[in-house]
């Protein structure tokens, strides 16, 4: 397995992994619920730079030349700004409403983390994690956080192995998460 750098040729086998890492939030960033429509919108996303979802955010988990999983993590202090232009296309494209805040601050935000069903059970969620918790070290970045779902319970006692707590409690799309936080 290489953990390596997405890039933006590979938009389209990158985004079923963030849908199924997102659920409902994928409805809230592509405006909307449409199965093939949020994957179109989502591949283009992630094919441009300076957004949540761009590939600049996302490492994947290559085995044998397919992609087995994915991470996306970013700066807290830049998250309203990788928004920005996602809530101003939404808003060109009518749609009304403001995206949740998720992260802030000086720490490196893990968005979204998914393994391909067919590599499950491989340890690949735990090393894509594990290599974004050094690269916060290696750029001097003193928290990684992320969301977990409380509807999902296996998750978070993986990031609790992994050393996370939860800080408190926050509302995305509709949905209850718990904030938590790892020092690194």
């Amino acid at each position: 397995m290489n953990i390596r750098q997405a890039k933006p040729t590979e938009a389209t086998n990158v985004a079923p992994l963030v849908y199924a890492a997102i659920h409902d939030i994928a409805y809230t960033l592509t405006g909307t619920t449409e199965k093939e429509q949020v994957l179109e919108r989502l591949a283009m996303w992630i094919s441009r730079p300076a957004n949540r979802l761009s590939y600049e955010n996302i490492w994947v988990a290559d085995v044998d030349h397919t992609i087995a999983g994915i991470i996306i993590a970013y700066p807290g202090e830049a998250a309203a700004a990788l928004d920005e232009p996602i809530q101003r296309w939404l808003l060109q494209a009518g749609q009304i409403g403001q995206l949740d805040v998720e992260t802030e601050g000086n720490v490196l935000y893990i968005d979204s983390v998914a393994v391909d069903t067919r590599f499950g059970g491989r340890g690949i969620g735990t090393n894509l994690i594990r290599h974004v918790i050094g690269h916060a070290r290696a750029s001097g970045i003193p928290v990684v956080t992320l969301n977990v779902d409380q509807s999902n319970p296996a998750a978070a006692r993986l990031y609790e192995r992994l050393g996370f707590q939860k800080e408190k409690e926050i509302d995305i799309s509709g949905a209850r998460f718990d904030y938590m936080a790892l020092e690194v």
